[in-house]
């Protein structure tokens, strides 16, 4: 040990045979008691990272105060690091060959040098000392390992102490043997053997005394969160390994203390030792006092800033609920239970493990002889309770997560849930609801097999057997669902969130499953008829929307019955035409009198009837029709039907005097009509202006121009020269109202953003507001990096940047960065000019700029143009610096 040097430290404790070392070492130290204690000393001091040595002269004539002295002055204290804190994946590996050295040592003396009152209590005397140090590498390393060479005596004494007790036994029952039977030679030598194991448990009474004592009640509130978190660390493995002498509240106290420490590493390992305690069923009644002093510390760790202590006291509270007969009363779980929604994953689930027990325990009254798919529609059933009473009723795919790795098997009952759904099972409409949210939310989970959004840890790369388990999961709600969808949308066709909710399900199908058997091709009709009476029973928007979509998937060319869905839709389509086609002059002619905002209300009795100017069945047939038509509009080419000059002519018509007749609502589909048929890209970016001055209009129609002009700009034609004919600049007049479009609502003050005297002023609708113009703001910006406007339009947002950086500064730099890779000169003229426009005297004598015009005693008028000179202060040559 002693030819071993600081830097080869790390190979040492890796690459030998470390069992090999110590027998080795002892072998010496039986023949030399006082070179082998040298030797162990200096290897400790130089795992401290100190070049210093400890001499014979030194150890023999010398207190271990004074030795520590001397080492502390030869430490190297120009670096902060040393072997424990080194960098690098090698810190580790010398800590694990250190501790398992320390390990070694203590188990190869047990049966002899451990007891004999020198080598032992020398050396944790003098750790003890070390651990006191000013110098953080002794007070780290020796820390370290005293606790593991206290660790390891501990283990020791339980060894004993179980000898002890068996030896104990055995003499019991020799003695309790009558005289002719009883053999006196072994009863002597039990005896004997009794008393010596006793003196070697008052030894190691003594050293794990004073190790403690020395050690771990200085250092478990040391100033470094490292050694306080080896010292509890230490202290759970006593306390689960002898309870004996350790489970009890002398020890059990600084385990509670230290659940308040500053130091997430500190709390996570104080937790962790608590868990090992409390999985022991053994140790509960031990731990009541602990458990009723402490628990309101507990119930707070579930809310720790760290995740991971989070996470971890969590699964101590679900242990304390399973094995302890108080648990945790109902006040104290609802404390739990939002925790399920939690965006870490890992604290989810850790909170939907607890709510999976905290259910499941309350079927426990239920008879034992209950078949399985009882037992699971009544766990579904309290599922649903729990999620309607939740204050998060709207976030099922976070709920379904959370009791994914639990509750798998329930989640995946296809069977039950669809029979509590189709089957009179007692379930409110409040019920019904949720329970096809949950159903749809596992249909995703089962299909997908990724968390929602915001809740995914990093990119995971499955595993082939984790693609064949999922696969099978996705075929097998496949076969389920397909016969079983049409009665459920047949069902629940009148309810529009239900409804919506269902239409989603065969976005997560194995949709060839429908051509891969004849018999099945009959289901895809049924599921088709469905969808076209659900677009012709409703005019939501969220039930369109969603059978749209449906529609744009099955009427895929992946598929082989693509060509029946697509007939299909195409008939519907045909139909919805015909309609607006036929009643288009009625609507026209009621828009004329009527604003478009209550044509479009599909309210019949708020059209005037006595004007005669219209049919209010017409009107109303001819409106939904258009609204249904802009929904498919995502899922099919509607060219072929002609719709943009009708669209056209309804939107301009509606704004003839009735500048407020469009609500904000009405305004997105009217135009994804309008956009989505047939005209030229001139006629086409002339729509958004040709509407009118409508704040609701102008809204919807700048986002819509924006689209436009990147859609025929210059970069569309790029990969495609074929479409250079297409591509469509914005007119100078155009550049100057989208100018001034930014500075009217983008770069407005709050105050000024209302939009209708009905908007409520809340938090919620400011944010919206706020990210409804990033979007405008984006869209603009887009335009200027992809060369439809010149970099001098950028200057209308540059010199909005101090002003607004709060809310668009990362949008604006993002630009800047763009515009600056594309061209650098042109970027440099644009903010040149930019800060022309904002300050018009930006060159050289910009300092006396700022100081000009201030009346005597007041602050000067320009002076905020010292903080642009600043910006370029660091181009100027030293001469010119030193000048200004």
């Amino acid at each position: 040990l002693g030819l071993v040097c600081c830097s080869a430290l790390i190979s040492f404790c890796l690459a030998v045979n470390l069992q090999a070392v110590v027998d080795e070492w002892l072998d010496g130290y039986k023949q030399d008691r006082e070179a082998g204690m040298l030797e162990l000393i200096n290897f400790f001091v130089q795992c401290c990272g100190c070049k210093g040595m400890v001499s014979r002269e030194m150890f023999n004539s010398m207190q271990n105060a004074e030795i520590i002295s001397i080492l502390t002055k030869e430490f190297n204290e120009d670096s902060a690091n040393y072997p424990l804190c080194s960098p690098g994946p090698q810190c580790r590996k010398f800590r694990a060959g250190l501790c398992e050295f320390a390990q070694v040592l203590v188990h190869s003396c047990q049966n002899s040098l451990l007891y004999d009152e020198y080598l032992f209590s020398s050396l944790l005397a003098l750790l003890t000392g070390f651990s006191d140090s000013q110098v953080r590498a002794f007070r780290h390393t020796s820390s370290l390992i005293a606790m593991k060479l206290m660790t390891a005596i501990v283990q020791v004494a339980v060894v004993v102490f179980a000898q002890l007790k068996t030896t104990q036994r055995r003499y019991d029952v020799e003695k309790s043997k009558t005289a002719e039977h009883r053999a006196s030679e072994k009863v002597e030598e039990l005896q004997a053997t009794i008393s010596e194991l006793q003196e070697r448990q008052e030894e190691l009474s003594s050293v794990m005394n004073a190790t403690f004592r020395g050690v771990f009640v200085h250092r478990y509130r040391d100033r470094v969160a490292e050694i306080r978190a080896v010292c509890i660390e230490e202290l759970g493995v006593w306390l689960r390994e002898n309870p004996v002498n350790f489970l009890n509240d002398g020890y059990l106290k600084y385990l509670g203390w230290t659940l308040h420490d500053k130091q997430a590493s500190v709390r996570l390992q104080c937790v962790r030792a608590l868990q090992g305690l409390y999985k022991e069923t053994d140790f509960i009644g031990r731990l009541e006092l602990f458990t009723s002093r402490f628990k309101e510390r507990m119930l707070g760790m579930v809310l720790d800033k760290d995740p991971e202590v989070a996470v971890e006291a969590v699964q101590l509270l679900l242990l304390i609920q399973q094995r302890t007969e108080e648990g945790l009363n109902e006040e104290e779980c609802s404390q739990l239970y939002p925790l399920v929604f939690a965006s870490h994953r890992g604290l989810a689930s850790a909170a939907g493990a607890f709510l999976y027990h905290k259910l499941c325990s309350e079927m426990s009254s239920r008879p034992p002889e209950e078949d399985l798919g009882c037992r699971r529609a009544a766990f579904l059933k309290l599922l649903v309770s729990f999620f309607i009473q939740s204050e998060f009723h709207e976030h099922g795919a976070y709920l379904v997560d959370s009791l994914w790795g639990v509750a798998d098997s329930e989640l995946r009952d296809w069977e039950t849930m669809t029979s509590l759904l189709l089957q009179e099972a007692g379930l409110l409409d409040e019920e019904e609801g949720a329970l096809i949210e949950l159903m749809m939310c596992a249909v995703r989970q089962a299909a997908e097999g990724h968390p929602p959004v915001g809740r995914a840890q990093g990119k995971k790369i499955l595993s082939m057997k984790d693609k064949k388990a999922q696969a099978q999961d996705k075929g097998r709600l496949t076969t389920h669902f397909i016969t079983l969808l049409p009665q459920l949308l047949a069902k629940y066709s009148a309810d529009v969130e239900k409804v919506t909710k269902l239409l989603k399900a065969p976005l997560h199908f194995d949709l060839e499953t429908y051509s891969s058997t004849g018999r099945l091709e009959k289901y895809l009709d049924l599921l088709l008829a469905q969808v076209c009476g659900i677009v012709e029973k409703h005019t939501e928007a969220v039930v369109l929307e969603a059978c749209a979509r449906l529609a744009c998937v099955l009427c895929s060319d992946k598929y082989t019955f693509s060509s029946r869905a697509y007939l299909a839709v195409s008939q519907l389509v045909d139909c919805l035409a015909d309609c607006f086609g036929s009643h288009l002059n009625e609507l026209l002619q009621v828009h004329t009198h009527t604003p478009l905002s209550v044509a479009l209300s599909f309210n019949p009795s708020l059209f005037p009837c006595s004007q005669g100017t219209a049919d209010e069945d017409e009107v109303y047939r001819a409106a939904t029709a258009l609204k249904k038509l802009s929904a498919f509009s995502s899922a099919k080419d509607l060219t072929a039907w002609k719709l943009f000059k009708p669209c056209f002519q309804l939107l301009k018509n509606g704004e003839h005097g009735k500048k407020e007749c469009l609500t904000k609502r009405q305004i997105p589909w009217m135009l994804s009509c309008v956009v989505s048929a047939d005209g030229s890209s001139s006629e086409l970016c002339s729509v958004p202006r040709t509407l009118g001055e409508s704040p609701s209009v102008q809204l919807c129609a700048f986002e819509l121009l924006c689209d436009l002009l990147l859609l025929f700009g210059p970069s569309s034609a790029c990969s495609q020269p074929a479409l250079e004919a297409l591509v469509h600049f914005p007119s100078d007049s155009l550049r100057s109202d989208m100018a001034a479009f930014l500075l009217d609502y983008v770069f407005a003050e709050p105050d000024g953003d209302q939009l209708s005297d009905e908007e409520e002023v809340d938090e919620e609708s400011k944010i919206a507001t706020l990210q409804r113009r990033r979007n405008q703001l984006a869209g603009y910006c887009k335009l200027v990096i992809y060369g439809v406007l010149d970099f001098s339009s950028a200057t209308d947002v540059f010199k909005f940047y101090s002003k607004f950086y709060k809310d668009y500064g990362d949008i604006i730099k993002e630009t800047l960065s763009r515009i600056k890779i594309i061209s650098p000169v042109q970027s440099a003229k644009t903010v040149c000019l930019t800060l022309k426009q904002v300050c018009p005297y930006p060159h050289v004598d910009g300092i006396q700029f700022a100081f000009r015009g201030a009346a005597e005693g007041e602050q000067p008028p320009n002076l905020p143009f010292l903080e642009i000179l600043s910006e370029f202060s660091f181009k100027l040559v030293r001469q010119d610096r030193a000048q200004l």
